[in-house]
This record gives C-alpha cells, sequence and structure tokens, in this order.
C-alpha cells in the first residue's frame, strides 16, 4: 500500500466529491503527475470547441469507506 504525504493529502481533499476539476484551477505543480503516476487521479479532455483537461479522484485514491489514502503512522 502506498501512504500520502501532507501535500497529497490536501489534494486529494481538494478533490474529493467535486467531481471534475479543470487543471487550470488547480495549482501548479509535480503533485498532479505524481498521483496520476500512482493511480490516485484521473485526467479527461473535456468542453468543445476548446479541450480543457481536467482531473478527479479515483477509487484507489478514494478508497469506499475512509477519508482518503493512508496518512503515514496512522
Amino acid at each position: 500500500m502506498t501512504f500520502a504525504n501532507h501535500p497529497e493529502r490536501q489534494f486529494v481533499q481538494y478533490l474529493r466529491g467535486a467531481g471534475w476539476i479543470k487543471a487550470r484551477l488547480l495549482p501548479a505543480s509535480t503533485l498532479v503527475e505524481t498521483l496520476l503516476r500512482k493511480g490516485w487521479i484521473e485526467q479527461q479532455q473535456q468542453g468543445r470547441p476548446k479541450n480543457e483537461t481536467c482531473f478527479r479522484l479515483t477509487e484507489k485514491g478514494f478508497p469506499t469507506g475512509r477519508a482518503g489514502p493512508k496518512a503515514k503512522g496512522k
């Protein structure tokens, strides 16, 4: 099992229950790339005619019955 660090937990909390969030509304960082690699968020192009990149939390990032990825030491 992969554990979340503090910035990852904050980001996952922000996305929790929000559905698809436009990438331009998120802070620019390597955190998004890290969470994509871990499979905790997914990316999709939405909108016409101008496609926008959007992200949302996956089941792996938000397991059923839990508040999000497990924190270290808890």
